[in-house]
């Protein structure tokens, strides 16, 4: 639940970092005010603060924003000397802050205690409210937000050589919230890039780090529903029967550089990407999330490899979905892996292939399952100490099967379902039934490649060919299929001769 806690954290630092944009209709100060400060509970945060009515406007004085950790391990807070909220005539409201907005987190897990401070400060930043006293959007807008760590005190001694920062340029986008048996909101935003620098030494191991990540073109949006109350000391009870949640955000390219060293030497990573994007949805029956990036180019190196290692990637890609509420029935599950156009450079070719023996095609692997599952247990509530499983498989399929390298192919598909009621034809495992396919070119040229460069001897190779010949029927020059069935009474055949 540390994605959930960590949304909460954000979404409150959020709201305050951009309450200040258009939106039109007939609401006054105090519904702004009153909108923003149950916004502000219902993420977790308790709200004091001293209110001063003017003519037209409302001043909210010397506000401190507090949450609580889980299990009492710290504190985050957010103190503003002012807050304005001011009537444009036009039936909305602009929000004002303090140039500049002090934070700061405490945490203590029983063994170390981390306080940190951080300031946020503001370029152009603009946001009016409009609506109606239930339902509030927010428009808002700023050149740059920057939020940067001032001081970090770990178990009581400051740590003078560490440094953080994170800025965001060019940003725009709307919230509406409104407030009822539920909490609905909807948002959209932008921005043109974010970046996040962390430089220093780290007070746990004495590491030296200098990391720095930067993301250009970010657009984002969500919208959904959640249930009343701060989930802080409970983030299960989030998962109640209104959750209802969809959300995705993409960006167009990333550039990530870390340094490092340590006891055994010094390392280097540099990371570039082209565009990505990111689905999440979550309701109290469902978790799916999925994404992908493409044009991946990565080196990498350590004190414990002597030389650079630099990989390429056309497309990693990834998503699932899983069933989180017990029921009698049947629920669907899927799980798939995206990775296509592997490369590597030539110098790590030229490591272990120095004569070119290898066709060095680019490598892809790609993999889709999906299934049903009978689930015996919320999920979001299982019990650590549990010994039995919380659930049985019904049937698996594999909807895809695709691995492709140095010149050989494998590719599938196949389905199978399981009883459960007998475990013991598989000694144990519930009794599958089904059949799966395999296609497979270029695997004997393949092995005879790795015989010319001395990496699979001869003698290890003829058990490899055997059992190809077991298992598979030959179909065309180097190619074969291979058909393996599990029938209703258990038995296992491979293109219709019996193994078991």
């Amino acid at each position: 639940m540390r994605i959930y806690l960590t949304s909460r954290l954000l979404a409150g630092s959020t709201a305050i970092a951009l309450c200040s944009g258009p939106v039109f209709a007939d609401i006054t100060a105090q519904d702004a005010w009153s909108n923003w400060r149950a916004y502000m509970e219902e993420f977790g945060y308790e709200i004091q603060a001293t209110e001063e009515a003017g003519a037209g406007s409302l001043a909210i004085k010397d506000l401190v924003a507090t949450m609580d950790m889980p299990e009492e391990s710290g504190q985050a807070q957010v103190n503003m000397s002012e807050m304005v909220f001011t009537e444009n005539g036009e039936g909305a409201v602009s929000i004002t802050i303090a140039d500049s907005v002090p934070f700061s987190f405490s945490m203590d897990d029983g063994d170390e205690q981390v306080t940190a401070n951080i300031m946020m400060t503001h370029a152009g930043l603009s946001t009016i409210a409009s609506g109606n006293p239930d339902e509030i959007t927010y428009a808002y807008g700023a050149e740059n937000v920057t939020m940067a760590l001032q001081d970090l005190v770990v178990n009581g001694e400051t740590i003078s050589d560490f440094s953080g920062e994170i800025a965001v340029n060019g940003i725009d986008g709307t919230t509406q919230f409104s407030l009822g048996e539920t909490m609905t909101s909807k948002d959209s935003m932008s921005a043109e890039q974010l970046s996040v620098m962390i430089k220093g030494v780290d007070p746990d191991t004495g590491d030296n780090v200098d990391f720095a990540m930067t993301l250009a073109g970010l657009n984002g949006t969500s919208e959904g529903t959640m249930p009343l109350g701060s989930f802080t000391s409970n983030p299960s009870a989030m998962f109640a029967d209104s959750l209802d949640l969809v959300a995705d955000f993409t960006m167009q390219a990333a550039q990530i550089s870390a340094a490092f060293e340590d006891e055994e030497g010094p390392g280097q990573l540099n990371l570039t990407t082209g565009p990505g994007a990111v689905d999440v949805e979550m309701t109290d029956e469902l978790m799916s999330y999925g994404g992908k990036i493409t044009d991946v180019a990565a080196s990498v190196a350590a004190p414990d490899i002597p030389l650079p290692i630099d990989v390429t990637f056309g497309e990693l890609g990834y998503d699932f979905a899983v069933p989180l509420k017990a029921s009698e029935e049947a629920q669907d599950f899927n799980l798939g892996l995206n990775f296509t156009d592997i490369g590597l450079s030539e110098f790590i070719w030229n490591l272990f292939d120095p004569g070119a023996i290898l066709p060095r095609d680019a490598a892809t692997l790609v993999l889709g399952l999906s299934g049903k599952a009978t689930v015996f247990q919320d999920l979001v509530t299982l019990d650590e100490n549990m010994s039995e499983a919380p659930g049985e498989l019904n049937a698996l399929s594999l909807d895809e099967l695709q691995l492709s390298a140095a010149g050989a192919d494998v590719s599938g598909t196949g389905s199978f379902t399981f009883d459960n009621t007998d475990l013991v034809s598989f000694d144990g495992l519930p009794r599958p039934e089904g059949a799966i396919d395999v296609k497979l070119k270029g695997i004997n040229g393949l092995i005879d490649k790795l015989i010319q460069m001395g990496l699979l001897p001869e003698e290890q190779a003829m058990p490899a060919r055997m059992m190809l010949g077991m298992f598979s029927v030959p179909v065309g020059e180097d190619e074969l299929t291979s058909r393996i069935e599990i029938n209703e009474a258990g038995h296992v055949l491979a293109n219709g001769q019996r193994l078991k």
